[in-house]
Protein backbone atom coordinates (compact mmCIF):
# COMPACT_ATOMS: atom_id res chain seq x y z
CA UNK A 1 0.00 0.00 0.00
CA UNK A 2 2.56 2.76 0.79
CA UNK A 3 4.43 1.45 -2.60
CA UNK A 4 1.22 2.33 -4.03
CA UNK A 5 1.25 5.79 -2.16
CA UNK A 6 4.72 6.68 -3.39
CA UNK A 7 4.04 5.49 -7.13
CA UNK A 8 0.73 7.73 -7.17
CA UNK A 9 2.67 10.65 -5.49
CA UNK A 10 5.28 10.31 -7.49
CA UNK A 11 3.20 10.27 -10.77
CA UNK A 12 1.40 13.55 -9.78
CA UNK A 13 5.12 15.35 -9.29
CA UNK A 14 5.70 14.18 -12.55
CA UNK A 15 2.83 15.44 -14.57
CA UNK A 16 3.30 18.88 -12.36
CA UNK A 17 6.93 19.01 -13.52
CA UNK A 18 5.56 18.84 -17.03
CA UNK A 19 2.91 21.34 -16.92
CA UNK A 20 5.29 24.02 -15.65
CA UNK A 21 8.17 23.05 -18.69
CA UNK A 22 4.99 23.69 -20.85
CA UNK A 23 3.82 26.14 -19.69
CA UNK A 24 7.52 27.75 -19.83
CA UNK A 25 7.33 26.72 -23.27
CA UNK A 26 4.29 28.49 -24.63
CA UNK A 27 5.32 31.64 -22.84
CA UNK A 28 8.52 31.95 -24.53
CA UNK A 29 7.14 30.74 -28.11
CA UNK A 30 4.15 33.31 -27.25
CA UNK A 31 4.65 35.99 -25.73
CA UNK A 32 1.66 36.92 -23.18
CA UNK A 33 1.42 40.81 -23.60
CA UNK A 34 -0.27 43.22 -21.04
CA UNK A 35 -1.63 46.36 -22.44
CA UNK A 36 -3.03 48.97 -20.19
CA UNK A 37 -5.41 51.43 -22.05
CA UNK A 38 -6.28 55.12 -20.27
CA UNK A 39 -7.48 57.67 -22.23
CA UNK A 40 -10.21 60.14 -21.87
CA UNK A 41 -13.16 60.98 -24.74
CA UNK A 42 -14.12 64.42 -24.17
CA UNK A 43 -17.03 64.61 -27.00
CA UNK A 44 -18.40 61.91 -29.40
CA UNK A 45 -17.62 58.31 -28.86
CA UNK A 46 -14.79 55.89 -30.28
CA UNK A 47 -14.45 52.14 -31.29
CA UNK A 48 -10.86 50.64 -30.06
CA UNK A 49 -9.33 47.37 -31.54
CA UNK A 50 -6.27 45.07 -30.47
CA UNK A 51 -5.53 44.15 -34.39
CA UNK A 52 -8.85 42.95 -36.22
CA UNK A 53 -10.92 42.34 -33.01
CA UNK A 54 -12.97 45.30 -31.42
CA UNK A 55 -12.68 45.85 -27.51
CA UNK A 56 -15.55 45.80 -26.28
CA UNK A 57 -16.82 48.75 -23.67
CA UNK A 58 -19.43 46.61 -21.61
CA UNK A 59 -18.61 43.08 -19.82
CA UNK A 60 -21.81 41.79 -22.17
CA UNK A 61 -20.49 42.79 -25.04
CA UNK A 62 -22.95 44.98 -26.04
CA UNK A 63 -21.42 48.38 -26.61
CA UNK A 64 -19.17 48.70 -29.44
CA UNK A 65 -18.11 52.21 -28.45
CA UNK A 66 -16.43 53.97 -25.69
CA UNK A 67 -17.26 57.38 -24.02
CA UNK A 68 -15.66 59.32 -21.48
CA UNK A 69 -13.12 58.08 -19.63
CA UNK A 70 -11.29 54.94 -20.72
CA UNK A 71 -9.36 52.22 -18.43
CA UNK A 72 -9.14 48.55 -19.65
CA UNK A 73 -6.64 46.13 -19.29
CA UNK A 74 -6.63 43.90 -22.56
CA UNK A 75 -3.89 40.79 -23.53
CA UNK A 76 -2.51 39.82 -27.03
CA UNK A 77 -0.74 36.15 -27.33
CA UNK A 78 2.19 38.49 -29.57
CA UNK A 79 2.79 41.44 -31.36
CA UNK A 80 -0.13 42.97 -32.09
CA UNK A 81 -1.55 46.77 -33.39
CA UNK A 82 -3.79 48.85 -30.99
CA UNK A 83 -6.54 51.23 -33.15
CA UNK A 84 -8.62 53.83 -32.77
CA UNK A 85 -11.72 54.75 -34.95
CA UNK A 86 -14.10 57.45 -34.46
CA UNK A 87 -17.79 57.28 -34.58
CA UNK A 88 -17.82 57.20 -38.31
CA UNK A 89 -15.01 54.67 -38.78
CA UNK A 90 -12.51 57.41 -39.40
CA UNK A 91 -8.90 55.69 -38.25
CA UNK A 92 -7.38 58.71 -36.01
CA UNK A 93 -4.71 56.41 -34.19
CA UNK A 94 -2.90 53.43 -35.30
CA UNK A 95 0.25 51.97 -32.64
CA UNK A 96 2.65 48.85 -32.81
CA UNK A 97 3.08 47.22 -29.91
CA UNK A 98 5.96 44.52 -30.81
CA UNK A 99 6.39 42.96 -27.96
CA UNK A 100 9.16 43.86 -26.79
CA UNK A 101 8.12 44.68 -23.29
CA UNK A 102 5.58 42.20 -21.81
CA UNK A 103 3.63 45.69 -20.14
CA UNK A 104 2.64 48.43 -22.24
CA UNK A 105 0.66 51.29 -21.56
CA UNK A 106 -1.29 53.51 -23.84
CA UNK A 107 -2.40 56.95 -23.25
CA UNK A 108 -4.76 59.16 -25.18
CA UNK A 109 -7.26 62.70 -25.19
CA UNK A 110 -9.62 62.85 -27.61
CA UNK A 111 -11.24 66.33 -27.45
CA UNK A 112 -13.72 65.32 -30.73
CA UNK A 113 -12.02 66.76 -33.19
CA UNK A 114 -7.95 65.19 -32.77
CA UNK A 115 -6.58 62.43 -30.30
CA UNK A 116 -3.16 63.57 -28.48
CA UNK A 117 -1.13 60.17 -27.58
CA UNK A 118 2.07 61.86 -27.27
CA UNK A 119 2.56 63.63 -23.33
CA UNK A 120 5.99 65.09 -23.32
CA UNK A 121 7.69 64.88 -20.28
CA UNK A 122 6.63 66.90 -17.07
CA UNK A 123 9.26 68.12 -14.84
CA UNK A 124 9.06 67.56 -11.36
CA UNK A 125 8.11 70.97 -9.29
CA UNK A 126 10.28 72.16 -6.17
CA UNK A 127 8.98 69.86 -3.08
CA UNK A 128 5.79 71.40 -1.72
CA UNK A 129 5.15 72.99 -4.69
CA UNK A 130 2.83 72.78 -7.75
CA UNK A 131 3.84 72.22 -10.92
CA UNK A 132 2.31 72.83 -14.25
CA UNK A 133 3.62 72.03 -18.13
CA UNK A 134 1.32 74.66 -19.75
CA UNK A 135 1.01 73.91 -23.67
CA UNK A 136 -0.35 75.63 -26.13
CA UNK A 137 1.35 73.90 -29.33
CA UNK A 138 -0.90 75.31 -31.99
CA UNK A 139 -2.84 78.48 -32.72
CA UNK A 140 -5.11 77.56 -36.25
CA UNK A 141 -7.66 81.00 -35.90
CA UNK A 142 -5.16 83.43 -34.39
CA UNK A 143 -2.07 82.88 -35.92
CA UNK A 144 -0.19 84.46 -33.16
CA UNK A 145 3.10 83.28 -32.77
CA UNK A 146 4.12 81.51 -29.34
CA UNK A 147 6.90 83.77 -28.52
CA UNK A 148 4.28 86.30 -28.39
CA UNK A 149 2.44 85.12 -25.89
CA UNK A 150 2.55 84.53 -21.87
CA UNK A 151 0.78 82.90 -18.98
CA UNK A 152 -0.74 84.61 -16.32
CA UNK A 153 -1.27 82.35 -13.08
CA UNK A 154 -4.06 84.58 -11.20
CA UNK A 155 -4.91 83.14 -7.70
CA UNK A 156 -7.42 85.24 -5.57
CA UNK A 157 -9.53 84.09 -2.40
CA UNK A 158 -11.59 86.75 -0.04
CA UNK A 159 -9.61 87.33 2.89
CA UNK A 160 -6.54 85.64 1.22
CA UNK A 161 -3.35 87.23 -0.65
CA UNK A 162 -3.60 87.53 -4.44
CA UNK A 163 -0.76 85.60 -6.25
CA UNK A 164 -0.10 86.67 -9.93
CA UNK A 165 2.87 85.42 -11.97
CA UNK A 166 3.67 86.10 -15.59
CA UNK A 167 5.59 83.25 -17.67
CA UNK A 168 6.00 83.63 -21.49
CA UNK A 169 5.56 80.61 -23.70
CA UNK A 170 8.46 79.67 -26.21
CA UNK A 171 8.55 79.05 -29.43
CA UNK A 172 6.89 75.56 -29.08
CA UNK A 173 3.96 77.08 -27.01
CA UNK A 174 5.51 75.63 -23.44
CA UNK A 175 5.82 76.76 -19.97
CA UNK A 176 6.73 74.84 -17.10
CA UNK A 177 5.02 76.78 -13.45
CA UNK A 178 6.69 76.21 -10.37
CA UNK A 179 4.67 77.75 -8.24
CA UNK A 180 4.05 77.55 -3.66
CA UNK A 181 0.20 77.71 -3.68
CA UNK A 182 -0.70 77.74 -0.16
CA UNK A 183 -3.64 74.80 0.33
CA UNK A 184 -6.51 77.55 1.05
CA UNK A 185 -6.68 78.03 -2.66
CA UNK A 186 -8.81 75.58 -4.65
CA UNK A 187 -8.67 76.99 -7.81
CA UNK A 188 -6.55 78.94 -10.58
CA UNK A 189 -6.76 81.58 -13.35
CA UNK A 190 -4.86 81.27 -16.52
CA UNK A 191 -5.05 84.57 -18.38
CA UNK A 192 -3.57 84.17 -22.18
CA UNK A 193 -1.57 87.75 -22.75
CA UNK A 194 1.05 89.68 -24.52
CA UNK A 195 4.28 88.97 -24.05
CA UNK A 196 5.36 91.89 -24.81
CA UNK A 197 2.69 93.96 -22.66
CA UNK A 198 0.85 91.17 -20.15
CA UNK A 199 -1.39 93.83 -19.50
CA UNK A 200 -3.32 93.35 -22.47
CA UNK A 201 -4.67 89.93 -23.57
CA UNK A 202 -3.28 88.20 -26.96
CA UNK A 203 -6.75 88.23 -28.33
CA UNK A 204 -9.10 90.81 -28.16
CA UNK A 205 -11.78 91.38 -26.17
CA UNK A 206 -14.70 89.72 -28.00
CA UNK A 207 -12.46 86.67 -27.23
CA UNK A 208 -12.41 84.11 -24.66
CA UNK A 209 -8.61 84.08 -23.33
CA UNK A 210 -9.13 82.76 -19.54
CA UNK A 211 -9.09 79.15 -18.19
CA UNK A 212 -10.30 78.51 -14.60
CA UNK A 213 -9.19 74.99 -13.45
CA UNK A 214 -8.83 73.64 -9.96
CA UNK A 215 -4.98 73.77 -8.48
CA UNK A 216 -3.09 70.64 -8.99
CA UNK A 217 -1.83 68.84 -6.30
CA UNK A 218 1.71 69.64 -5.13
CA UNK A 219 4.69 67.87 -5.64
CA UNK A 220 3.44 66.13 -8.93
CA UNK A 221 3.44 67.55 -12.66
CA UNK A 222 0.08 68.71 -14.48
CA UNK A 223 -0.56 69.00 -17.98
CA UNK A 224 -2.60 71.80 -18.74
CA UNK A 225 -3.62 71.68 -22.63
CA UNK A 226 -4.90 74.87 -23.95
CA UNK A 227 -6.46 75.27 -27.36
CA UNK A 228 -7.93 77.80 -29.77
CA UNK A 229 -11.78 76.86 -30.93
CA UNK A 230 -14.47 78.11 -32.79
CA UNK A 231 -17.94 77.50 -32.71
CA UNK A 232 -19.95 76.91 -36.03
CA UNK A 233 -17.43 78.19 -38.23
CA UNK A 234 -16.56 81.26 -35.99
CA UNK A 235 -13.74 81.79 -33.42
CA UNK A 236 -14.46 81.83 -30.15
CA UNK A 237 -10.86 82.09 -28.42
CA UNK A 238 -9.21 79.27 -26.25
CA UNK A 239 -10.03 76.40 -23.73
CA UNK A 240 -8.08 74.79 -21.13
CA UNK A 241 -8.06 71.13 -19.61
CA UNK A 242 -5.73 69.50 -17.23
CA UNK A 243 -4.97 66.22 -18.78
CA UNK A 244 -3.48 64.59 -16.21
CA UNK A 245 -6.09 63.91 -14.28
CA UNK A 246 -7.52 61.61 -16.34
CA UNK A 247 -4.02 59.78 -18.41
CA UNK A 248 -2.32 59.03 -14.95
Amino acid sequence: MKILQQLAAFMVALSLVSCTKSQQAFFREHKIIDIHINGYIAQDSLQLKLGNSIIEASEDGSAHYFQGRVSTKQVSNGPTTFSVFDSKGVPLLEKKIDGTALSNTVKFYYDGTSLIDKLPEIPKPAPGNVGMLINFPERPFSKVPAKDIAVEVYIAKRGQPTIRKVYPLNEEGNVFVDLTIPATYTSLTLRMVKAANPSEMYLDNSKTTIVLINVPKPDKGALVLIKEYADGGNFMGIQGIELTQYLN
